[in-house]
């Protein structure tokens, strides 16, 4: 058991359908109706309305329009940005978190958006970057293995093993970003 992060490929307009709708947004992700249970809101809120959300068809998913990173997303993060927080450029794209869909906790947080904009970013500067590239920041000496999901990992010196599992991950990110891009498509994200 661990801490995955997931990424659904979806059209802007898709992304539009389920901001701020909640339940939608959890049906969406996890193709179950019974998955969302609503807060409670207190008097004020039932008063005024609070808690209800507007009306309106889950849209579809598509077949092979979801990947994860398995429990390797921070150490590929931490590779492709050099930060073990939010990454500035377009390689820090598993670290943002500012772009909430809907205000829904998943059990790890609130499911995220990254625009197609930012998806085209990070796919044309993941495009030529090869292997080597990407494990340039692999320097055990010098990650804050402390600050990293799996670090411990690393710190214990199975350098190899987690190089072959970040790089194998790496590659399922570029391609599905690639295809994301591609498609002008945003892509939802969250943890699992």
């Amino acid at each position: 058991m661990g801490i995955a992060y997931c990424l659904i490929r979806t059209a802007p307009e898709v992304v539009d359908q389920l901001r701020n709708r909640p339940k939608a947004v959890a049906k969406f992700i996890y193709q179950d109706d019974d998955v969302y249970e609503a807060p409670n809101p207190g008097f004020f809120g039932r008063l005024l309305g609070a808690g209800r959300e507007k009306d309106g068809p889950v849209p579809d998913r598509h077949k092979g329009d979801e990947a994860d990173l398995d429990k390797s997303w921070h150490i590929v993060h931490y590779l492709l940005s050099g930060s073990s927080g939010r990454g500035e450029s377009p390689l820090g794209l598993i670290g943002d978190d500012l772009h909430p869909l809907a205000d829904v906790d998943l059990g790890l947080g609130k499911p995220n958006v990254i625009s197609p904009s930012e998806v085209r970013a990070f796919a044309q500067t993941t495009a030529a970057m090869s292997d080597a590239d990407f494990l340039t920041r692999f320097k055990p000496d010098e990650m804050p293995v402390d600050e990293l999901y799996m670090g411990d990992v690393i710190a214990r010196g199975d350098h190899e093993d987690m190089m072959e599992y970040a790089l194998e991950n790496f590659h399922i990110l570029r391609d599905f970003a690639g295809k994301a891009a591609a498609n002008g498509e945003a892509i939802i994200t969250y943890y699992t």
